[in-house]
């Protein structure tokens, strides 16, 4: 048991209340937003009282933000968790591939390093859709036959039920991170 309720179960008023300051909000305005009385809303911040999921979702509407963040992403999980790569492995010669399946989720995180002048084996589909971020140099993203050149921190977003592919076509290597709503195999 933790100091302030059962072990392992979120803080989910130091969530609120730490969402509130950032915010510049104050408990008074943030509890009239809600419709909630500042006195119940302080209580719930400092631990000394417990919330139904539907104030808390009346909370998190006020803040712009979901009730599962609130809960510390999910009542099983309210700290951070280390994730290994689901797949990892090459994609063409000289692209590394990993992928991360993000838990209690429908998304994977995606890592691709491209050497120069590399590129995708083939063209991929799948249901959802696919976000890439050019973290380092350039690369040409190929989606229905149509090409575009997605720069260094330009990001970019497409429907994965397209075929579609990637490659480096310069003398530097590039790096693309990014995410994907389905599992891609």
């Amino acid at each position: 048991m933790t100091a302030n309720g059962t072990a392992g179960a979120p803080q989910v008023g130091a969530v609120i209340r730490r969402l509130r300051t950032q915010r510049g909000i104050s408990v008074r305005a943030l509890a009239a937003s809600a419709g909630l009385s500042p006195s119940f809303l302080g209580a719930v911040e400092r631990g000394d009282s417990d919330i139904a999921l539907g104030r808390l979702a009346l909370i998190a509407q006020a803040l712009d933000h979901d009730v599962a963040s609130l809960l510390g992403y999910s009542l099983r999980q309210a700290t951070p968790r280390f994730v290994a790569p689901a797949r990892a492995g090459e994609r063409g010669a000289g692209v590394k591939f990993s992928a991360f399946r993000i838990p209690g989720s429908q998304l994977e995180l995606l890592v691709a390093s491209f050497a120069p002048r590399s590129g995708f084996d083939d063209s991929i589909t799948h249901a959802g859709i696919d976000v890439a971020y050019v973290a380092q140099g350039e690369l040409v993203l190929v989606v229905d036959g149509n090409e575009y050149v997605v720069g260094e921190g330009q990001c970019c977003v497409w429907p994965s039920s397209h075929p579609h592919s990637m490659r480096n076509e310069s003398d530097a290597p590039t790096i693309v991170v990014g995410f994907a709503t389905e599992i891609v195999h």
